[in-house]
């Protein structure tokens, strides 16, 4: 299976217009075949709309609060938001976490559940710029190709977390 990972800002997947337009432009030129998305399971986002507008398939790929909670992980991911000052302005600025081996469970959930939805073609995966890099990753270990690894707003891709 082919995959495009394209990693972003959660808050930007409901709303950012540049975001539903890069979407469809890789739908267009890729010839993606359907659209993997990780974000609150419940959650109306650009990628699922869009997805509904063009009758192409679209998953949820993120593991529930049960899943989290099966396999053991969900204490780790609710805490990984630390405030680690305060800015000039008053506000916090928080610690950029990710969690090697919680996420990675994650991110091997996420490519179970497109390996099961995907009828093959290209998907297009959206998640959580922290994700691209490890998700492509294991991605390809398990034998994808992986067509392109984006970020948007692109300064995301410097974004260097601190691992825990």
């Amino acid at each position: 299976m082919k995959l495009i990972v394209l990693g972003t800002d959660h808050g930007l997947q409901g709303r950012d217009q540049r975001l539903e337009s890069l979407i469809v432009e890789l739908i267009e030129r890729e010839a993606v075949t359907m659209i993997a998305e990780e974000n609150r399971v419940y959650a109306v986002t650009l990628g699922r709309q869009v997805a509904e507008s063009l009758s192409l398939p679209w998953v949820q790929i993120d593991m529930t609060l049960e899943d989290r909670v099966k396999a053991g992980i969900d204490g780790k991911l609710a805490n990984r938001m630390q405030i680690r000052r305060y800015n000039d302005d008053g506000y916090p600025e928080m610690a950029i976490r990710y969690a090697t081996r919680e996420d990675g469970m994650r991110e091997e959930f996420w490519l179970d559940r497109i390996e099961a939805a995907a009828k093959g073609g290209t998907v297009l995966v959206i998640c959580g710029c922290l994700h691209c890099v490890p998700l492509s990753q294991k991605a390809e270990k398990r034998g994808h190709s992986i067509v392109a690894k984006l970020f948007h707003p692109e300064h995301l891709a410097e974004i260097e977390p601190e691992l825990f």
